[in-house]
């Protein structure tokens, strides 16, 4: 078998287990909608690897998250058409190295869902936290 299929096959796994772990460890069943954002639009922050935060004041509301980044120009045409967004506005998670960005409400409780599930409503804040999937190597 060559490296491919095995990569392949070992980030299903890893999507798989880091859903399943995350679930299981408290997330929200919370779509995060009637989060306290500025009126017109929904906040996105952004927890960078080293905690920082960045904050997005998005326009586009009412669409899928993953439509949302698109359209709001923070990730680009061929990152929209990945399994997994990894890069958004030059910040990177690499599934690879079993990071992902854990998309969060208001009160940093995940949000369940993949990317094209997620609403982004006017008002909401949404938080996406750069997360390392637990007992990656093991």
């Amino acid at each position: 078998m060559t490296k491919t299929p095995l990569r392949l096959i070992a980030l299903c796994i890893l999507s798989i287990l880091t859903l399943s772990i995350l679930t299981a460890c408290g997330g929200s069943s919370d779509d995060g909608a009637g989060s306290s954002a500025a009126a017109g639009g929904a906040t996105i922050i952004l927890v960078d690897e080293d905690g920082t935060e960045y904050t997005y004041n998005i326009t586009h509301t009412g669409s899928d998250l993953r439509t949302t980044l698109l359209e709001e120009g923070l990730i680009d045409e061929a990152e929209a058409t990945k399994f997994m967004v990894e890069t958004i506005d030059g910040h990177t998670a690499l599934m690879n190295d079993g990071v992902l960005w854990l998309p969060c409400d208001e009160n940093k409780e995940q949000i369940m869902g993949l990317f094209e599930e997620i609403t982004v409503e006017e008002g909401q804040t949404m938080y996406l936290i750069h997360t390392v999937a637990p007992n990656f190597d093991d």
